[in-house]
C-alpha cells in the first residue's frame, strides 16, 4: 500500500522521488543493522526463531517494495523537463549503494537458512518426499516447521532486490526474462562463460545460487501458499527447475482453476465409435481458443445417455488410443509400446500437419479437465513443435 501511494505521488510530482529514495536509503541502514542481529540471533539459537516473533523482517521487505516502486517510476520518467539527469543518476546510483549495503544481510540471511535445513528437528519437514506423502495422504501440505515464518519475509526481500533492484546496467531497470535467468543458472553452475554473460551474472547469479542452495525451504514455502509464486516468489518461475514437480503441479492447476472462473459456452460434438478421430477432428479442428476453453460435452450416435462426465473420460480413452495406433500413421513406438514419436510416414496421411495440430489440441483440452494421455512421448523438438502449436491455438 505504501508502495503504491508514494509511486502517486511521485507520478503528480517527479522531481520528489529522489527524496524519497534518499530517506527510504537511511530507514535501510538502521533497518539493516537491526536484521542482521535478528538473523544472528536466529543463527545461534534454535530456540530463538520458535521463541522471537520478526518485525524487523516485514519493515525491510516493505522499505524494499516502496524502493522497487520509485525505481520503476524512475525508469518510466525520463524526460529531462521531468527529472534532471544528474537527478536521474544520483537516484539509481543510491540504488546500487543499497544494494551493496544489503550483501551483507543477504549472506546472514543464507547462514541461518543453512542452520535451519541442517537442524534434525526441521529436516524430514522439509523433505520433499515426506511433504509430498503427506499432501498425498491428507490433501494439505505438512506445517512448516514452527518459527520459520520469522524468516520469510527476509526471502521476500532478497527476491524483490534481485528482481527490481538490481540492474546489469546503471541506466536499465527491467524485469528479466525466462531466458536471462536460464543463462544466468547455466554461467553459475560453471557451464558457460563469457564478457557477454558480465552484467547478466552480476544482475542475476546471486538469486540463482541463493535458490540452488536453499531450494528445500524455498518449495517448502510455495506448498504452504502457492500464491507466493504470483507475488514475491515470482522470479522463480523464470528458472522452472528450481520448482519442485508438486508445486509447479498445483500452481499449474490453480492457474487451470482461475481460466474455469470465467464462463466460456459448452461445447458439444457428436462422434461415431467407428470413426472417433476422423469426427472428433472434423468437430474440434475449427474451434477457436474460447470455445476449447467450454465444457466438453460428448455424446456418441446411435447410443442414449446424458454425459456427466465419465462420456467424455471414455471419449478421451478411446480417442487416445486410435492416436497412438499404428495404423493412424501419426506417431511410432520408441523403445517400448508407451513411448511414442512422430510417424516419418505420417506424410501418407492426409493433412497430417492439421492431424497432429488437432492431437495438441486433444492433449491441451487433457490438461484443462485434468485427463492425460496414456502414452509419453519422447522430447524431441519436432514432437514440442507439433504439440505446441496445439496447446497455443487451444490456449
Amino acid at each position: 500500500l505504501v508502495a503504491e501511494v508514494l509511486k502517486k505521488i511521485v507520478a503528480l510530482a517527479p522531481f520528489i522521488c529522489c527524496h524519497f529514495i534518499n530517506e527510504l536509503s537511511r530507514s535501510m541502514q538502521n533497518l539493516t543493522v537491526c536484521a542482521m542481529n535478528e538473523l544472528h540471533l536466529y543463527e545461534d539459537s534454535e530456540k530463538a526463531i520458535l521463541s522471537t516473533s520478526s518485525a524487523n523482517g516485514m519493515a525491510v521487505l516493505r522499505v524494499v517494495q516502496a524502493l522497487s516502486s520509485l525505481v520503476t517510476s524512475l525508469q518510466e520518467r525520463k524526460d529531462p523537463e521531468l527529472l534532471a539527469e544528474k537527478d536521474h543518476s544520483d537516484a539509481l546510483s543510491q540504488i546500487s549503494d543499497i544494494n551493496t549495503a544489503l550483501d551483507a544481510l543477504w549472506l546472514e540471511l543464507s547462514n541461518c537458512i543453512s542452520k535451519i535445513e541442517s537442524s534434525s528437528e526441521y529436516t524430514s519437514n522439509l523433505s520433499p518426499t515426506s511433504a509430498n506423502a503427506t499432501r498425498v495422504s491428507t490433501g494439505v501440505a505438512p506445517p512448516l516447521p514452527a518459527g520459520t515464518q520469522n524468516i520469510l519475509p527476509y526471502i521476500e526481500s532478497f527476491f524483490v532486490t534481485c528482481e527490481k533492484l538490481r540492474p546489469g546496467q546503471p541506466d536499465a531497470v527491467q524485469e528479466p526474462s525466462t531466458s536471462d535467468m536460464e543463462d544466468a543458472s547455466t554461467s553459475s553452475s560453471g557451464q558457460k562463460s563469457s564478457a557477454s554473460h558480465t552484467s547478466l551474472d552480476e544482475k542475476h547469479t546471486a538469486f540463482v545460487k541463493f535458490s540452488e542452495k536453499h531450494r528445500r525451504l524455498l518449495n517448502a514455502f510455495i506448498r504452504q501458499n502457492s500464491g507466493l509464486l504470483e507475488k514475491s516468489f515470482s522470479l522463480m518461475l523464470k528458472v522452472p527447475r528450481l520448482i519442485d514437480f508438486d508445486n509447479k503441479r498445483a500452481y499449474f492447476r490453480s492457474k487451470i482453476k482461475h481460466q474455469h472462473d470465467h464462463h466460456h459456452s459448452p461445447v458439444r460434438i457428436s462422434v461415431r465409435r467407428a470413426y472417433i478421430l476422423e469426427d472428433s477432428y472434423n468437430q474440434l479442428r475449427m474451434r477457436s481458443p474460447q470455445d476449447l476453453k467450454g465444457r466438453l460435452t460428448v455424446h456418441f450416435q446411435g447410443e442414449e445417455g446424458i454425459d456427466a462426465g465419465g462420456l467424455t473420460r471414455e471419449w478421451y480413452q478411446l480417442l487416445s488410443r486410435v492416436i497412438f495406433d499404428k495404423g493412424a500413421l501419426l506417431f511410432t513406438t520408441v523403445g517400448n509400446d508407451l513411448t511414442f514419436q512422430p510417424n516419418p510416414n505420417s506424410v501418407y496421411q492426409t493433412e497430417h500437419l492439421s492431424y497432429f495440430k488437432f492431437v495438441g489440441r486433444v492433449v491441451s483440452k487433457g490438461l484443462l479437465i485434468l485427463l492425460l494421455l496414456p502414452a509419453t512421448t519422447t522430447t524431441t523438438t519436432t514432437t514440442n513443435n507439433f504439440l505446441s502449436l496445439g496447446w497455443k491455438s487451444a490456449l
